[in-house]
């Protein structure tokens, strides 16, 4: 029994030392900040959104002009190249020119694909937040919880106490001694399990603040959440959040890109223009050198296997990503009744817990010393008081994290950011 509580009291000293004012404590606030700014992948999506935009500037450029070098006509049986008047040296340069919108369709697709990279940051930085907080709330769910317990404890003790002075005067038997005792180490255990899922919470924590941010202690402070809008106005904002505009932005790609296959109808034309220098003869007599201009146009006569198949394609792409988009934004109203359905009843648990089980649990084991105090009761009922009390004290604050939970989560549907 001794063992157990110096292991129980041991272990709290070292949770204390390493969660309290003996190291330097670090608030949500420093940790929301330090989660955002070393979160690798969110700043991977911002250099792909950088690398979009250079994309799109790209793209709108025509495509580089050819140049040709070459010796034609050369007669193959002396390879003289003033042999013949056909023989030439010539230079020459080739412009293809796209369709009419090809360009342009180009670059909006870029530029639609650097949005997406954008607001796949904003989204990631949203979820951030969100986990840092929960993982922040249910850390300090533990922490006070242990002040809770070691406070009951404390009151269990002296019951003990009480019982082996009336064990020892013979008024009881020792089997109510042994249940005290038992009581007792039951809150060592809730103990050392609380210290478990706090140490389990605070590395939650730690995985997203960094190597450094994570020795430091976490605040005790109970962070305050600004309850969000009202539904009417944050319905409307649910079309703003960053994971419907990931799919708004896809979509409007996919718009390109049906604009992209409607221009591959449009015939594609190319200017050229050549020089060819000539040799005098071999009397000496003098050749006039050649320029030559050319004009191409594709002819997109047989568009069915492929002009007509990639069209369609697009088109239900387009339609994909329109759908996608749909689904994002009711899958984020349906996570919003749902939330705000828990921090309603939350609250009125909460408000019930406040106006009668708190009291009711305290005046039951005042009533439950006096009784025992004149041996109108057994010590048994008065550990089942006690632990009643308890309980009754844990579900009050897990009531006030999971309401604190409730907000964090609708403030992330709103979309809110540092």
């Amino acid at each position: 029994m001794m063992k157990l509580h110096t292991l129980v009291a041991s272990a709290m000293v070292f949770t204390v030392i390493s969660t309290g004012g003996f190291a330097q404590e670090i608030t949500l606030q420093e940790a929301e900040k330090l989660s955002l700014n070393s979160d690798p992948l969110a700043r991977q999506f911002q250099i792909q959104a950088l690398a979009q935009e250079e994309i799109a500037i790209a793209d709108q450029q025509l495509p580089d002009p050819q140049i040709s070098f070459g010796a034609l006509n050369l007669p193959t049986d002396t390879f003289n190249t003033d042999q013949e008047a056909m023989t030439q040296f010539q230079v020459g340069m080739f412009q293809q020119i796209p369709s009419f919108g090809t360009l342009d369709a180009k670059s909006q697709i870029s530029t639609a694909l650097s949005r997406v990279e954008n607001s796949n940051q904003a989204a990631r930085n949203l979820m951030t937040l969100r986990a840092v907080r929960l993982s922040w709330l249910e850390a300090l769910y533990w922490k006070k919880s242990l002040l809770i317990l070691e406070e009951y404890k404390q009151l269990v003790d002296d019951d003990i106490l009480s019982v082996q002075a009336s064990y020892s005067s013979g008024r009881i038997s020792a089997q109510r001694v042994i249940a005290a005792e038992l009581a007792a180490s039951l809150l060592d255990d809730r103990s050392l399990d609380a210290i478990k899922k706090l140490d389990i919470s605070k590395a939650n924590v730690s995985q997203w603040m960094g190597e450094d941010a994570a020795a430091r202690s976490l605040s005790e402070e109970f962070p305050v959440f600004i309850k969000p809008i009202k539904e009417a106005l944050f319905l409307q904002a649910l079309k703003k959040h960053p994971t419907v505009k990931i799919y708004s932005a896809q979509e409007e790609a996919s718009q390109q890109r049906v604009k992209l296959a409607e221009a591959d109808y449009a015939p594609k034309f190319g200017l050229g223009a050549s020089y060819g220098y000539r040799r005098d003869t071999p009397m000496g007599d003098t050749r006039a050198d050649l320029v030559s201009l050319k004009f191409t146009m594709s002819v997109p006569f047989f568009t069915g296997p492929r002009q007509d198949r990639k069209l369609s394609a697009r088109k239900y792409q387009a339609a994909a990503a329109r759908l996608r988009s749909e689904e994002q934004l009711r899958e984020l109203r349906r996570q919003y009744h749902v939330e705000t359905a828990s921090f309603e009843r939350t609250q009125q648990r909460m408000l019930n817990f406040d106006e009668q089980v708190l009291k009711r649990a305290k005046d039951n084991v005042s009533a439950s010393i006096t009784a025992y105090q004149y041996e109108a009761s057994d010590f048994d009922d008065l550990v089942r008081a006690r632990v009643s009390e308890l309980e009754a004290q844990l579900k009050r604050l897990r009531l006030e994290i999971d309401s604190s939970k409730s907000l964090v989560r609708l403030l992330y549907l709103q979309g809110e950011t540092l």
